[in-house]
């Protein structure tokens, strides 16, 4: 023992630091649920801020409809996007960490990919309208894919037991996916 009254060798110990690695990975699928919550919210707020951009764009009853009818009508709507992509990838982060299995890390770098793909969709829309058509089936894809993850990390299924030890009963905290 040293002087702080540790042992070294008891921390040094394979069980000590699988336990340890068992509370990072805790910590952040806590973390993860809360992020994935938060980035589900702010993609039903995307759905509305792109409703109030078309609706605050549309002209008078006789006005034509031009691209300055739209200038800066979707300037919330292309900002929460940009927090967005940042948002997936600190959730692809989070989740690697937690490193939760295959599915929930799969399907949050699909979501990070779908994320990306949303801001190249939405540049290329302004001068090809099928880009802009997909930009918004991608963003349907975007709110199912976080509806998933965040109803999975809620159902207390998130994470799976180390290798190694005994499997859990499966719908509790822990269980395997």
């Amino acid at each position: 023992m040293d002087r702080s009254g540790l042992n070294p060798a008891r921390l040094a110990s394979p069980a000590t630091k699988e336990g340890l690695m068992n509370s990072v990975r805790q910590g952040a699928a806590w973390i993860y649920r809360i992020l994935i919550t938060l980035f589900a919210v702010a993609v039903v707020v995307e759905f509305f801020l792109a409703g109030l951009g078309i609706f605050r764009a549309m002209p008078g009853e006789h006005a034509p409809v031009s691209h300055e009818t739209f200038s800066g009508k979707f300037d919330l709507h292309a900002a929460l996007g940009w927090f967005l992509i940042g948002g997936a990838l600190l959730l692809l982060i989070v989740i690697l960490v937690a490193w939760t299995g295959p599915l929930s890390i799969g399907a949050t770098f699909a979501l990070a990919v779908l994320t990306f793909v949303q801001m190249i969709l939405g540049g290329a829309g302004e001068d090809a309208p099928v880009a802009g058509a997909f930009h918004a089936i991608n963003a349907l894809l975007i709110l199912g894919l976080s509806g998933f993850l965040t109803v999975r990390a809620w159902r207390g299924n998130l994470l799976i037991p180390p290798s190694g030890s005994a499997p859990s009963v499966s719908g509790v905290a822990g269980s395997p996916p």
